[in-house]
């Protein structure tokens, strides 16, 4: 609870009672283990806040009796006694709620039990520790939302949201749901910690600050805009729970059990697989796919090793902490180019050099979408509309029953009487808002609107990442011009030069050129360097730097140039190159060897747009031109052509011509040119150097083996590939949690081969054994709060009470101890109360505030009646107010048959509700799952025939029920949790499942009723039932088209086999 003892701590901490009114404080009347009565308590309100004793303990008010108050302490009252003094706060126990709450464990009133033990050096939690709830150590990098000053706010509204984990990449920062006013000032973006001021307004004269967190009172419920009706399943992956017993997202369900029936088994699965905002998968590479490393080399990503270091395109380091593998179908994501309108190349040509990667069907791309805007007026039925459309992500489910967000056509129509003013109030906020950057799965690609797809972009960064490789190299080769300025830009400009002109057969370097500015400038690196020159002014005006270099009086066989050439690589196996390293070099030293190369062998145009286009036959130069040009920022493309050959000569040579652009990034290139042609003078504002985008296609390739990398929490999860393409990383491992505080932490999910952490999802409210009674029966407000605050953020929240039993058992001894009149087993009259309270916060809403969001919070309560007895109060109580019964059979679970659900006592009050989500996406549903229910009642019935009179008594008809029974419990309705392909069943494949059960059913009915005997017909059809039984071995990593493809298969197979036995 908002730190229910941390909270309570900050408001009283720093108080004694010397500083209060006699009327603030009471005594002590009477101890009974946490339960306190206190005394001179006039004017205390019910659930407000105490401090009692001297040792700070904190309690909360529950019953008020004349100027006596009764008190429930969270802390162990030894040492309290009468007479001592408890001191009111005026404020109710409350939770903490903002960035932090994710991987978090805590008691029943939110303290961190990490951090406790961090601080105690114990297991256990010492008596008055003070830790805050949420950490005021992490900064948080807070991105402001579209509000300004003047603007008006109001609760619920969202003001910024921040990055916390992968699986909460947006969590948003909510005004309190009490708070408004007139925003007077908001924080710019930057890294915050949770208590530093971020928003202040101004409301009725007063002005109030609020930071990243706010507190609310655990027993009140969060308020909503609109409570829904719920109407979408909450899919756990578990066959019998999804298809005869559904949840849905905002619902109540119970599952009763007795000790060793499963209960944990169901809420673990729930934890791992249900679509309560479902782990995201993400995805990896190809084998051979080439990373940039911190260091700006490239390294094939099955090479890479965890505690390395890859390139953010921030040019900053991202640490490699886990290397995912595994097998996947795989994509092949390849540049299109039909943006570059300014290259015009022939028919013939190709195009070289463009971008593209391997990687598997989760991998997520990091893509763009404008976000356009704008009004139409449509005619439908005569009658005019006006109709404001955007550009914007919307959430989607997928056809395996995944939650994801995606980029559509967002409109609303008004009629054209109204005016246009509706309509422009509408896209207001979404015009000339540029693009939005997002991720989406390459599998649903397929999914995006064709207009969408088309403007549909991924980016690639220039690598800001400066080295003194540079430097240092030419350092070391010992020629004191070369250790100045002045040395190192002549070099890097030569360099250029040479890579397009100079001659590999000898130490020089030459120019030729009728320009004067740029024959000057080369006699003017030659001077710095102390290189001979000479000039042939009759012919062409030839200008040659040669290796000569006076030392020591000697004429020596190098120079300064030609060693620079030789030891930074640029000269390798009798060839040019250009070296890996000048990717990485100082941005001016790029930008002088370009200059150098365009100087060369290159021409800049500017009709229109401003770009470079440089020649060269030679593919190492061209390979690396490329890859120093898109390191600055240069959008790129390369066309191929045949070279031309002297008269009369043929030539199978190839010609490449490279195309550059971008702006001031081209200028700033071009001003360090010194042709007269090729010059061009810089933007005087500072050249800034963005992710560019390109478009792309895809092409679906045959499994393959996929390598990963996942980055740290606190990264932005992108780096990028050595073609400078800015991608996404896969999934990161979540903190080490205390092995001795819970094991829950422990328990990962299997996405693609790797390990995800269900942590990464997941906020934990426990109870240690000493913690006292009164901190468990808060422990399942706390749950709730936090759930519906994440509701509030418009997610999907699951909560999940283990045991609600234990919870009923803590308000069974605090009643006790308030002498109040015992019900059925000793628990209080008002146990039904107290349990409605608690689940009427379940459901779905519209949150408070804007912009509008819907979430759910659903409840999934465990009960463990002693002995396994469902007419234990708790239980009894429980099953009057939820809608859904998952009831577990220790008889199934002693025979190993998980889940363990006993389908004769079960039930689910969703079904109705759920019918538009069943007809729109699997019409025959509803009838399979009631023909199934009816075929396992039936089985129930016959097994007591059979008991009584054999199997041989039955008719054929009764023997194929038995018979399918049997088949569906086995391999249906039961499980393997360790397996690949039946730990997790998409709502699909349960599908599909149910339509090959029932139609072997259906053809063994109809033959028999045509005459055929079943005993024969079981045996002529046996490969069919093994069909109809092993298709729960159906890999879904394959896909939805994939296994419903073999499904159908099956299905034919029933026919035929049917058909063919009959006759």
């Amino acid at each position: 609870m908002a730190g229910a003892l941390e909270n309570a701590r900050k408001e009283i901490k720093r108080l004694s009672l010397e500083d209060h009114n006699e009327s603030e404080y009471g005594q002590i009347y009477s101890v009974s283990g946490p339960v306190v009565v206190a005394e001179n308590m006039i004017g205390c309100a019910m659930y407000e806040l105490v401090k009692v004793g001297h040792d700070n303990l904190v309690g909360e008010v529950i019953r008020i009796d004349g100027d006596k108050a009764t008190i429930q302490v969270y802390e162990e009252t030894a040492g309290v006694t009468v007479g001592d003094p408890v001191l009111r706060t005026g404020k109710p126990l409350s939770v903490e709620l903002g960035p932090g709450l994710m991987e978090t464990i805590y008691d029943g009133i939110q303290r961190p039990l990490k951090a406790i033990k961090e601080m105690s050096q114990s297991i256990y939690i010492p008596r008055g520790v003070d830790a805050p709830s949420l950490s005021r150590d992490i900064k948080w990098q807070f991105k402001p939302a579209s509000y300004k000053v003047g603007d008006h706010i109001s609760g619920g509204d969202i003001f910024g949201s921040i990055f916390e984990n992968s699986l909460l990449d947006d969590h948003k920062i909510l005004l309190p749901p009490r708070a408004r006013g007139t925003i007077t000032w908001i924080a710019e973006p930057g890294e915050y910690s949770v208590e530093e001021k971020i928003l202040e307004i101004e409301f009725d004269g007063k002005k109030y600050d609020y930071s990243m967190y706010h507190t609310w009172p655990v027993r009140v419920p969060r308020p909503v805009t609109e409570k829904l009706s719920a109407d979408y399943p909450l899919l756990t992956g578990q066959r019998v729970l999804d298809s005869l017993f559904p949840c849905v997202q905002g619902g109540t369900t119970c599952i009763p059990g007795a000790f060793g029936c499963g209960k944990t088994v169901i809420s673990q699965s729930l934890s791992k697989y249900s679509n309560s905002d479902a782990i995201i998968y993400v995805g990896c590479f190809a084998k051979g796919t080439k990373v940039l490393m911190a260091d700006a080399t490239a390294k094939s990503v099955e090479e890479v090793k965890v505690g390395e270091e890859v390139m953010g395109k921030d040019g900053l380091p991202r640490s490699v902490i886990a290397l995912p593998r595994g097998v996947d179908t795989m994509y092949k994501v390849s540049q299109n180019l039909k943006s570059n309108t300014h290259t015009k190349a022939s028919s013939n040509s190709e195009s070289l050099h463009l971008f593209e990667f391997t990687c598997n069907s989760d991998h997520q791309l990091v893509v763009g979408t404008p976000r356009k805007a704008g009004i139409s007026v449509d005619t439908v039925d005569g009658v005019k509309y006006y109709k404001a459309f955007y550009y914007d992500l919307v959430e989607e489910i997928t056809s395996d029953g995944r939650l994801i967000k995606i980029a559509k056509e967002v409109s609303e129509s008004y009629p054209f009487t109204e005016g246009d003013s509706k309509a422009k109030e509408i896209i207001a906020p979404y015009e000339n808002s540029g693009a939005f950057e997002w991720t989406i799965e390459v599998r649903d690609v397929e999914l995006l609107d064709a207009h969408v797809r088309d403007i549909t972009y991924q980016v690639f960064a220039p690598v800001l990442y400066e080295s003194l490789s540079f430097y240092d190299s030419l350092s070391g080769l010992g020629h004191a011009c070369l250790n100045t300025k002045a040395g190192i830009f002549a070099t890097a400009y030569l360099l250029g030069l040479w890579a397009g002109d100079g001659s590999p057969k000898k130490a020089g370097n030459a120019a030729t050129s009728r320009d004067d500015n740029l024959l000057e400038y080369v006699w003017e690196c030659a001077e710095i360097l102390g290189l001979n020159n000479s000039c042939n002014k009759n012919s062409m005006s030839r200008s040659d730097v040669l290796h000569s270099n006076v030392a020591e009086g000697k004429l020596e066989t190098k120079n300064s140039f030609w060693d620079a050439v030789v030891n930074l690589g640029f000269f390798k196996n009798g060839a040019k190159h250009v070296p890996e390293m000048l990717v990485s070099a100082p941005i001016i030293v790029r930008e002088k060897f370009l200059a150098g190369l365009i100087d060369s062998d290159g021409v800049v145009s500017s009709k229109g747009q401003t770009f470079a286009t440089v020649k060269t036959t030679q593919r190492n130069i061209l390979d690396g031109s490329v890859a120093v040009a898109r390191s600055l920022g240069l959008d790129v493309t390369v066309k191929v052509e045949a070279a031309k050959a002297a008269k009369n000569v043929s030539s199978n040579k190839k010609s490449y011509a490279m195309s550059l652009s971008g702006n001031d990034v081209l200028l700033s290139v071009l001003s360090n040119c010194h042709s007269s042609k090729n010059f061009r003078a810089a933007s005087s504002a500072p050249v800034v150097r963005e992710p560019k985008k390109f478009y792309f296609n895809l092409e679906k390739l045959e499994e393959d083996e996929f390598y990963g990398i996942t980055l740290p929490v606190d990264s932005d999860h992108q780096f990028m590939l050595a073609n400078q393409v800015v991608v996404h990383n896969c999934g990161e491992r979540g903190n080490e949690m205390a092995e001795v505080l819970m094991e829950f932490p422990e328990l990962f999910t299997e996405i693609n081969g790797r390990k995800e952490p269900i942590m990464k999802r997941t906020t934990l409210v426990a109870n240690t054994s000493n913690m006292p009674v009164a901190a468990r029966e808060a422990s399942i407000y706390t749950g709730i709060t936090l759930a519906e605050y994440f509701r509030d953020q418009g997610k999907n929240v699951s909560m999940i009470a283990d045991s609600s039993s234990r919870w009923a058992e803590a308000l069974r001894e605090i009643s006790g101890r308030l002498g109040e009149m015992p019900a059925d087993q000793g628990f209080p009259a008002y146990l039904g109360a107290k349990l409605a309270s608690f689940y009427e916060r379940a459901g779905k809403a519209i949150a408070l505030g804007s912009p509008n969001r819907i979430g759910s919070v659903s409840i999934v309560a465990a009960v463990s009646p002693a002995g396994g007895d469902f007419s234990d109060p708790v239980t009894t109580a429980t099953l009057g107010i939820t809608q859904v019964f998952w009831g577990l059979d220790k008889k199934l679970a002693q025979r190993k048959h998980f889940p363990s659900i006993n389908t004769s006592v079960s039930y689910s009050k969703y079904t109705t509700v759920l019918n538009k989500y069943y007809d729109k996406n699997y019409p025959e549903f509803p009838t399979l799952r009631d023909r199934m229910r009816e075929i396992l009642s039936n089985a129930e019935e016959l097994e007591q025939v059979v008991q009584l009179v054999g199997k041989s008594a039955l008719s054929d008809s009764d023997k194929i029920t038995l018979d399918v029974s049997t088949l569906i419990k086995e391999d249906f309705l039961q499980q393997n949790g360790y397996s690949t392909y039946d730990a997790f069943c998409p709502i699909w494949k349960t599908f599909d499942m149910m339509k090959a059960f029932i139609s072997y059913y259906d053809e063994a009915q109809k033959s028999v009723a045509n005459g055929a005997n079943w005993g024969k017909l079981s045996e002529a059809t046996a490969d069919v039932k093994h069909a109809v039984s092993s298709s729960k071995f159906y890999e879904p990593s394959k896909g939805h088209d994939e296994v419903h493809a073999e499904f159908e298969k099956l299905f034919n197979q029933i026919q035929d086999r049917f058909a063919e036995s009959t006759d």
